[in-house]
């Protein structure tokens, strides 16, 4: 022990030697000893004990407040590829801006109360740059993202932050790492204020008591860690999260299947600091002992916690419900250790992995808020686009009912249905392409059968986790999705089932197996005496030719049959009424007269007076008939001729049917008359007993095949015929391969044709899903939030813009005629030029819609106002970045307003943060000096590239402001919007900053159409100006048309062409392959427009036309006024 004022030279060099050599941080030592020095002078006496590592000083000694955060430590190899994986500006942050600073102080404040681990940091090192070198990007892929590039690529930069400032700062980001996976964002960062807090108090009372502390602990107690420097620390760690899962799915996936079925509270302290601490080391004490091969027991929630946050995949054995042994084969685990989990099952009532602490730093004000965190995969997790729409499909079988409830064979019928229909647009039928091609390609239809597809093919863990997101969408359904109008697309609905069915003889049987378990239910009470079920068939004769048959459904008729032992007895039989080409069809005997007349007054029909009253009913029939009803009489379609091979046909089905032992009887003699619509039903005259029996509609296709049965029998054949039932025929005529995919395509378009997408809260849904996926469908990585599904997904404010601005578009060479259903006329909605039906169009966003639809689907719960963005050009969420085309294509490339780009990445900002340009960039103004580098050479032709120094840059300004999405008295920006400038510099040069959404709404932009001609290529513009460099574009004379050289150049040109809009200039935009002989008349007619605008002639509409062409073009009017013209082969940049 040393003590005194001043040690020697060689004291000091022995001190920090043996410092090195025995004290467990040797930066600790020297540091200790740099403090020391510069504290001398206020300190009386010094007493360093070199074998614990802590200084026995007076209390002056607590007013050290020395700025140790800037010293950086050498990574353990283990680390290195995370550093590899970061770009330039991510790796300073990380080595010594504020995420460095962040680390160093929260490392330093609780080294003492960590226990080491090291074997757990080298395998943990081991697995984070695997994961990090599974997404890294080299500088070429960086180039594709433009201004982009340096934000980019995984978001490891806290980690790399801990790793570079000691092992104890390891342990931090570890501790960031289990409070990301449990809680929310506000609440972690809050957890964060208070355990900080609550430390330094610790150290200063250790420090109070004991005059004995580190010293590098005591100065990271005075320092100030501000709540947005703690966010952004938490922010970091969630996105490298977000990056490990995506990496790691498959083993996560398995192990989040385990723990949901896991009851275990994370600690049970009701101090947040002391809840905090016990987890936290419980948690990296057992991890270590796992790594160096001694198996362990979770006897609470700490180490499962560990176990979803660090990506360490022991091996398991799972007690409960019962004993499971779970080889994970973690190559960087393979010491054999095992955890066991279940021994001591809690009894709590909440569900999973759970944690709940007093929150006193969550809100502005008031009591601390209890909080309640969970790893239950319902409640906190991510999914994938794939797993969101198998909660999708959840939902949509809960929806359904009845219909729904057995999801395998659910499933089954939704992906034969679609194969249908694939087959059917590969035949060439239109009704089938119209729901599979073209814009259906991208149809919620199209996603939830390959959804469908891919849940039948799968297996194992596969399947039980995608019955887990099936589940998770069935509790949601009726919230998310919305009930719909009528199950399984529409075809469900009464008749179409039975229209699919393209055999007469099948529909016959069906319906006579239908109506055999109606006879069955109406057995039980007594009524089948009474009730009489006859099937009504569309029998076709031709292509235009048809007549009604009918058919016994129940066997009535009694017949004598000879058994193998001779003896006769007598058997039931069915009854069928066959077209023999009898023209006399419609015949209207004087039984019936009455009868009619009787019904049509019944149902509101009224006669005038008139001498002939059987005529003028005849006339009205007819009438009836001709007006083009769905419910058609027999008389439409009927043959106008006798049909002698429609005899020949009658004889030969009369043999057949007779052999079966059915009794054929010519339609023609019965008097048995249907010429009516269904809602008046059928009459039928019976001779033998002088009466006649008038049957309702019951089941079927009204049109094709159907059962009606006595009229006083209907109401209780309504109440037997259930969703259930009709959803066993639908199901059964599907697998039993007995529908004609021509049909089932016909039908379901005419189902959806006739939807309303604009009002149905289902299909508004569906939709919405539809339009997510086209926005997450190039970007792997994207997730969403699983609190999407709590969500009315019908009801949010994106949505509603969708609708209220859309513009129904006329049908495109479709004629399809009105229909009656029920007594209402509906009107079929709009096709789209590729004949999609509009219920199955994604919606077209516009910029604004498409942020807004990406920032509640990240969040799962932010409903914005699109009116709130629209000036925004990129959105930063977790670990992704969302960019708006325009910033990363050539402007030549026109994307739809609502093109969006996912990227992986972030701004480094908590939460969401929408990017917008500040409202007047500013752009360099040529000095006088520059005089020397303004050229302005005639074009000799040559497409060359001058802007090779040229490049984007993005930066942020300090404005920043808070979306409004609502009030909750929290401490946290959760939506932020900050001012972004995208910034030209040529070689270190600052030329400008750009507004590139100028490209997209500026009406003096254009593009010179691709030659289709094939001009000759020796061709040159004549009185064409170059524009080489910056100072050129910005301080032109504005004399004819100026052409910037920026070839092959897509950044160059978006920034030319930005600028050129930005200074007033009409601009146009030659395509990567211009023809030079379509360039010259576009100068040609410049020349001669010119002249016309600026002469104001008035006996000319011209256009002002452009002047500065982006390879590009630029140009001046004569009154001043400046154009340009841009032109490059470049591609995009994605």
């Amino acid at each position: 022990m040393i003590r005194g004022s001043a040690l020697s030279p060689a004291q000091e060099k022995s001190y920090i030697e043996h410092a090195s050599i025995t004290s467990t941080n040797s930066l600790r030592a020297t540091l200790d000893l740099i403090i020391w020095r510069n504290t001398m002078d206020s300190i009386g006496k010094l007493i360093p004990s070199i074998t614990s590592g802590s200084l026995e000083v007076i209390p002056a000694l607590a007013n050290i407040n020395f700025d140790f955060t800037l010293w950086k430590v050498t990574a353990p190899k283990e680390f290195e590829a995370v550093g590899s994986a970061l770009c330039t500006c991510r790796r300073d942050d990380a080595e010594s801006g504020m995420l460095h600073t962040i680390a160093r102080k929260l490392g330093a404040l609780f080294e003492t109360r960590i226990p080491r681990t090291p074997g757990l940091i080298k395998a943990y090192g081991t697995r984070a740059s695997e994961i990090a070198q599974a997404l890294s990007l080299d500088e070429r892929g960086r180039k594709n993202y433009g201004v982009f590039a340096s934000r980019a690529g995984p978001d490891v930069t806290s980690l790399w932050a801990a790793a570079t400032s000691g092992t104890s700062a390891i342990s931090i980001h570890l501790l960031a790492c289990l409070l990301a996976r449990i809680w929310d964002a506000s609440e972690a960062t809050s957890i964060w204020m208070e355990i900080v807090k609550s430390r330094k108090q610790e150290v200063l009372a250790e420090f109070d008591a004991t005059n004995t502390a580190q010293l590098v602990t005591l100065s990271a107690a005075k320092q100030d860690l501000p709540r947005a420097q703690i966010a952004k620390w938490d922010d970091s760690a969630r996105a490298w999260l977000r990056v490990a899962d995506g990496v790691k799915r498959k083993q996560q996936t398995q192990l989040m299947l385990i723990l949901d079925n896991v009851q275990a509270p994370v600690s049970e302290k009701t101090n947040t600091y002391e809840s905090i601490i016990e987890a936290w080391s419980n948690s990296l004490t057992q991890m270590e002992a796992l790594v160096q091969g001694i198996s362990q027991q979770a006897r609470s929630g700490d180490i499962l916690l560990a176990l979803s946050s660090w990506h360490l995949f022991p091996d398991l054995t799972v007690v409960e419900p019962s004993k499971t042994h779970v080889r994970q084969n973690d190559p960087v685990l393979r010491t054999g250790a095992v955890l066991t989990i279940g021994l001591q099952a809690p009894i709590v009532q909440k569900k999973g992995v759970h944690w709940s602490l007093p929150l006193a730093c969550l809100r502005h004000y008031g009591a601390p808020v209890v909080a309640a965190g969970s790893l239950c995969s319902e409640v906190r997790s991510r999914l994938s686009l794939q797993e969101l729409l198998q909660a999708t499909l959840g939902s949509l079988l809960e929806g359904w009912g009845p219909a729904g409830v057995d999801t395998l064979r659910s499933l089954k019928w939704i992906s034969f249905m679609y194969n249908l229909l694939l087959e059917g647009a590969e035949l060439g039928y239109d009704k089938a392409s119209m729901l599979t091609e073209g814009f259906a390609k991208h149809s919620w239809l199209a996603l939830l059968s390959e959804t469908a597809r891919l849940y039948l093919l799968s297996a194992g863990v596969d399947r039980q986790h995608s019955n887990k997101l099936i589940s998770l969408g069935r509790k949601h359904g009726n919230t998310f999705l919305g009930t719909p109008v009528e199950p399984c697309f529409g075809l469900l609905a009464q008749g179409r089932s039975m229209s699919m069915v393209a055999n007469e003889e099948e529909q016959i049987r069906l319906l006579r197996k239908v109506a055999e378990s109606i006879a069955k239910e109406m057995a039980k009470d007594n009524i089948t005496k009474e009730t009489e079920i006859l099937i009504r068939y569309k029998h076709r004769l031709s292509d235009s030719e048809w007549v009604y048959e009918y058919a016994t459904a129940i066997p009535n008729n009694i017949s004598k049959k000879r058994r193998a032992d001779g003896v006769l007895c007598s058997v039931h039989s069915h009854q069928r009424w066959l077209y023999s080409g009898n023209q006399t069809i419609g015949r209207l005997g004087s039984p019936l007269i009455d009868e009619y007349i009787k019904r049509y007054s019944k149902i509101g029909y009224r006669f005038s007076a008139c001498p002939n009253l059987k005529d003028e009913r005849m006339e009205m029939l007819e009438r009836y008939t001709a007006s083009g009803d769905m419910y058609r009489s027999a008389r439409e379609g009927a043959p106008t001729t006798n049909n002698a091979m429609a005899f020949q046909e009658f004889e030969r089905r009369k043999a057949i049917l007779t052999e079966t032992g059915e009794l054929v009887t010519d339609r023609g003699e019965e008097a048995i008359e249907d010429l009516l619509p269904a809602d008046v039903g059928i009459c039928r005259y019976h001779y033998d007993k002088s009466c006649v029996s008038w049957y309702s509609f019951a089941f079927g296709s009204v049109e094709d095949a159907a059962l009606f049965v006595t009229e006083k029998s209907k109401p209780f054949v309504d109440v037997i015929q259930t969703p259930e039932r009709n959803a066993n025929i639908l199901y059964s005529i599907f697998e039993a391969r007995l529908v004609d995919k021509y049909r089932v395509a016909h039908e379901l378009e005419r189902s959806l044709r006739y939807a309303k997408p604009d009002v149905d809260p289902h299909l508004k849904s569906l939709k919405a899903i539809s339009t997510a996926a086209m926005l997450f469908r190039d970007f792997p990585y994207a997730s969403v939030d699983v609190r999407i599904l709590q969500r009315r997904l019908y009801d949010v404010s994106w949505i509603r813009t969708c609708i209220s601005s859309q513009q129904a578009p006329e049908p495109v060479g479709v004629f399809l005629p009105n229909f009656v259903a029920g007594g209402n006329l509906l009107a079929p909605r709009p096709y789209h030029a590729s004949g999609t039906p509009e219920s199955l169009q994604p919606y077209e966003l516009s910029k604004a819609q498409a942020f807004a639809c990406l920032a509640m689907f990240e969040s799962g719960q932010h409903d914005i106002d699109p009116s709130q963005l629209i000036d925004v050009m990129a959105m930063s969420s977790g670990n992704s970045l969302y960019i708006s085309a325009t910033l990363l294509v050539d402007p030549y490339n026109q994307p739809q307003p609502g093109d969006i780009r996912g990227v992986m990445g972030n701004v480094g900002r908590p939460g969401i943060a929408f990017l917008v340009p500040p409202k007047n960039p500013l752009i360099k103004e040529a000095a006088t000096d520059d005089w020397s580098l303004i050229e302005r050479n005639a074009f000799d032709g040559s497409l060359s590239e001058h802007f090779q120094s040229t490049s984007l840059h993005l930066s942020f300004t300090t404005a920043e402001t808070a979306l409004d999405v609502g009030f909750s008295g929290g401490q946290d920006l959760e939506v932020r919007i900050l001012e972004t400038l995208v910034s030209v510099y040529d070689g270190g040069t600052w030329i400008a900053d750009l507004n590139v959404s100028n490209l997209t709404t500026a009406g003096e932009l254009s593009r010179l159409p691709r030659c289709i001609t094939q001009h000759p290529a020796d061709h040159r513009p004549s009185s064409v100006t170059c524009i080489d460099n910056w100072f050129s574009l910005i301080d032109h004379l504005g004399i004819g048309v100026s052409l910037v050289r920026a070839h092959y150049n897509w950044e160059a040109r978006l920034a030319a062409s930005s600028i050129s809009i930005a200074l007033g200039s009409p601009t146009l935009i030659l395509p990567g392959d211009v023809c030079l002989n379509c360039f010259d008349g576009f100068v040609s007619r410049y020349n001669r427009d010119s002249a016309r605008w600026s002469s104001g002639n008035s006996g000319y509409d011209v256009l002002r036309p452009p002047s500065v062409v982006v390879d590009i073009v630029v140009g001046n009017f004569l009154h001043g006024s400046t154009s340009v013209c841009i032109n490059s082969r470049a591609t995009s940049g994605i």
